[in-house]
């Protein structure tokens, strides 16, 4: 009986020593499995997706807004979001580029776009302002002040300062107004472009890229608005 009772102990200790040896072996493996991250890929491998995710290029349609005059009202509604054929920007706004607001009208001067703004949530701000003011004895000095009162007012940080069309009746006050906008963009750490180069020549408009010798006409418009959604494409940083 005694003999019986102590076989029977050491089967029993025997089992409990496999099971130990399978417990710990189980255990063994699940804590390699966890340390080698999802799905079984070493750390290594989930470091190196997600630094290669910050290195992607950064997505997105460039948010654009104007202010300006006839030049960018045209044949459209600005403020309400309707761009003509006749305005620049009608081949701006496309692939990539989206309209987030703005204001113009024709005949307006600076003065009239800084009564007339507010903030807009957008990227880029297009100011195409100035051809007016002579007319309304607004000094090149007013000038600079009331765009300046308006980048603040409307708050984008990336600004393009636009050259004014020619004015064939007058091309001295064209190249005047441009000479100060210029400065007034190199002052501010704006962008200036000269969207008005392709439509020029001298200080002329080009055969055909004006109505009357002071609005482009629509393929006037469209090299305008070209020229400047590179500049709004390059301001953006894209």
């Amino acid at each position: 009986m005694a003999d019986r009772r102590e076989r029977a102990r050491g089967r029993g200790a025997g089992r409990r020593s496999l099971v130990l040896v399978l417990v710990l072996g189980l255990a063994t493996a699940l804590l390699a499995a966890c340390g080698t991250g999802h799905a079984g890929r070493p750390p290594s491998a989930t470091a190196s997706s997600a630094s290669q995710a910050t290195l992607l290029p950064p997505s997105g349609d460039v948010r654009l807004a104007a202010f300006g005059d006839s030049i960018t009202q045209a044949d459209g509604d600005v403020p309400a979001g309707e761009l003509g054929p006749g305005s620049w920007l009608s081949t701006a706004v496309t692939d990539g580029v989206v309209f987030a607001g703005g204001w113009a009208r024709g005949g307006a001067t600076t003065a009239d776009m800084l009564a007339a703004a507010g903030p807009v949530d957008a990227d880029v701000v297009v100011v195409l302002a100035g051809t007016n003011d002579p007319g309304a004895d607004i000094t090149a000095a007013e000038t600079a002040a009331n765009i300046r009162a308006l980048v603040d007012l409307v708050g984008v940080e990336q600004v393009v300062l636009s050259a004014v069309p020619p004015r064939d009746e007058a091309p001295e006050i064209a190249v005047a107004t441009n000479e100060a906008l210029a400065g007034l963009a190199s002052e501010s750490g704006w962008h200036f472009a000269d969207p008005m180069a392709g439509v020029r020549d001298g200080d002329r408009f080009a055969p055909g890229m004006s109505t009357d010798g002071l609005h482009p006409s629509e393929e006037g418009a469209a090299v305008i608005g070209a020229a400047l959604r590179t500049a709004v494409l390059e301001a953006a940083g894209r």
